[in-house]
């Protein structure tokens, strides 16, 4: 990198000078010099510099007044004063402005370098400044374009009580959204009532109709905390509501959604205080919507083949849908409109609490445990165990003979 300097001084010999040092380094590069204040001033307006070396005594504009009328242009300019001995006292008062350092004529060649070493760290250090502004400009214009997306992940990992109290304040701060401690949660469910009908209503448009309805009609309740969750509903999570105004918002959305799509739609809501219970109502509002829809012939098919092979390692979600007769993508996208989570997740869900069961019986080993739920690794079992229950497998047996 080369840095663009300036020379302003009225005699020649010592501009010349000056350009000279300069120019015996690889990194420094004379772009402009001046014989006077008012031409320096004139190109500084013109001509991108790093550094200015500005004599203190020049005609038209002196040294103190050139820097005085910089600094409104560029308050963070790099200036270095050249002065006499005889005009030192003047000189210091260039520190006031704002100056870098100062240097006295005649020019020392060792004096000079030791200068320029540090002009060069403030300039470097400068542009990684510069540069880390820019790219944090840069990153806060991008977030606006996804702060829809950033704000729905956030709310997402709330629902699943994945963010500590202080991890949430941290997001809220950073996206600029504030959850209420007093709230109303609203689950929306859509089902599509005929399998015909799916190949002109899928799921993302289905809930791109839902959502669009949903902040039209329930405007009013400020719903920009909302997400769609792993099952793909939709979830708002609002000031707390005056119950009776809420059961009618949902009742006239839920007639107004059959009417314009050929969807079964359901809601459920919940009210809460404190953040820290939002999963719970989330988790109820969704058990409640799920039970009032029922579990269709097909899923429970698939759920009575995962009871059944839970215990084998190599049991796939690839398996599962070839027993059924469905592709990956659609037995996916349905087990998570039905259950809730992904097929993964239930069956990581179900092997631990087959583990724990098997952990009240001191006569099965731990690596025993693990085998019977279908890890050949007791490290890797003990691993997702304490991920999912909080403590290790030992640390569970120990807890429940106390």
């Amino acid at each position: 990198m080369r840095y663009r300097a300036l020379v302003a001084d009225d005699e020649p010999m010592i501009r010349r000078g000056i350009i000279s040092f300069l120019n015996s380094y690889d990194d420094f590069e004379v772009v402009a010099e001046a014989e006077d204040g008012e031409i320096a001033l004139e190109k500084a307006k013109t001509t991108a510099i790093d550094v200015f070396f500005v004599d203190i005594n020049m005609p038209f504009l002196n040294g103190l007044d050139f820097i005085k009328e910089l600094k409104k242009l560029y308050p963070e300019a790099l200036v270095v004063i050249i002065t006499g001995y005889d005009l030192f006292s003047y000189a210091r008062k260039a520190v006031g402005l704002g100056v870098f350092d100062y240097v006295l004529k005649p020019l020392q060649e060792d004096v000079f370098d030791e200068l320029l070493s540090r002009i060069r760290a403030a300039l470097r250090e400068r542009s990684d400044e510069e540069l880390e502004k820019e790219y944090l400009e840069w990153a806060k214009e991008k977030m606006k374009g996804s702060r829809g997306i950033l704000v729905s992940d956030f709310i997402k990992r709330i629902l699943d009580d994945r963010l500590s109290l202080d991890e949430i304040r941290q997001e809220e701060s950073y996206l600029g959204v504030a959850v209420p401690e007093k709230y109303s949660l609203i689950l929306v469910q859509t089902f599509v009532k005929a399998s015909g009908a799916a190949t002109d209503w899928n799921e993302d448009l289905i809930f791109f109709v839902s959502e669009n309805i949903a902040l039209e009609m329930f405007a009013s309740l400020a719903t920009e905390t909302k997400c769609r969750d792993e099952s793909g509903s939709l979830v708002l999570i609002t000031a707390v509501q005056d119950p009776i105004l809420l059961d009618e918002k949902v009742r006239e959305y839920t007639e107004y959604i059959s009417k314009i799509m050929p969807v079964k739609c359901v809601v459920e809501t919940a009210s809460g205080e404190g953040i820290s219970t939002i999963p719970e109502a989330y988790r109820n509002a969704f058990s409640v919507s799920t039970e009032s829809i029922g579990m269709s012939e097909m899923m429970t098919q698939i759920i009575d083949i995962i009871e059944k092979n839970y215990g084998r390692e190599d049991f796939s979600l690839q398996e599962a849908a070839d027993t059924v007769g469905l592709s990956v993508p659609y037995m996916s996208r349905m087990f998570r409109k039905e259950a809730g989570c992904t097929f993964v997740d239930y069956l990581t869900n179900l092997r631990m609490r087959k583990a724990t069961i098997l952990l009240h019986d001191d006569s099965v080993k731990i690596y025993e445990v693990a085998e019977k739920v279908g890890y050949s690794s007791q490290q890797y079992f003990s691993l997702v165990f304490k991920k999912k229950l909080g403590v290790s497998p030992i640390d569970y047996r120990q807890s429940i003979k106390s």
